[in-house]
């Protein structure tokens, strides 16, 4: 009951694919079994992964669902997704118990990384970093250095060039939401039907 998000989840079909305005797409599923093949749309990836064995560990408790998952597995099987995916741009968010161990994974995937100071929650205090992934030529953008992650969030889904923005975890949707609201394409998968259902809750109240 306690991770239940307002049921919104009971309020939609959480099977399969879930086709949403501008030909958007997510579906419900554990990363580490299966990979949509819809996934491969995106050109630009902006991600939030769980950052340790114990966050890993409350994303499956919160799911409701019974399962040991290691987390260098789990990072692992993700890098190889996103290779599956092949997007120009990746963006990745990142935390002190995981910042080494994904700059290397980045930099033996991409030529070039640009790393932003960030926040979450609107509390300096809570600090991340956003890692910029390329092999084309990127620069650090000073207007959306040292801003809290929701509003890189929404600068990125508003202003960055793209046809089609990807998230593998994506939560309550932050991507999927600011990317509706401009009339952009997206794609995600989330393991918690109950969490994604923020998202297809916000935008069955938001209509366009």
């Amino acid at each position: 009951m306690e991770w239940n998000y307002k049921n919104y989840y009971k309020n939609f079909d959480m099977r399969g694919i879930i086709n949403l305005p501008n030909n958007s797409k997510v579906q419900v599923c554990d990363l580490i079994d299966q990979m949509p093949e819809f996934m491969k749309e995106a050109d630009v990836l902006f991600i939030d992964p769980p950052c340790s064995q114990g966050n890993l560990t409350s994303f499956y408790t919160k799911s409701d669902i019974l399962a040991t998952r290691k987390f260098e597995i789990f990072y692992n099987l993700l890098f190889d997704r996103i290779s599956e995916i092949n997007p120009k741009h990746l963006f990745l968010e990142i935390f002190a118990s995981n910042y080494d161990i994904f700059l290397e994974k980045a930099k033996s995937k991409y030529k070039n990384i640009i790393i932003y100071d960030s926040f979450y929650y609107n509390n300096r205090k809570n600090k991340c970093w956003i890692f910029h992934c390329s092999n084309e030529v990127i620069s650090l953008n000073p207007t959306i250095n040292n801003i809290d992650e929701e509003k890189f969030i929404k600068n990125i889904c508003a202003n960055f060039d793209y046809d089609c923005i990807g998230d593998l975890c994506m939560g309550t949707g932050l991507v999927g939401k600011y990317a509706y609201i401009n009339n952009r394409k997206f794609v995600g998968t989330e393991l918690n039907k109950k969490r994604l259902a923020i998202l297809l809750n916000y935008i069955k109240t938001n209509p366009k």
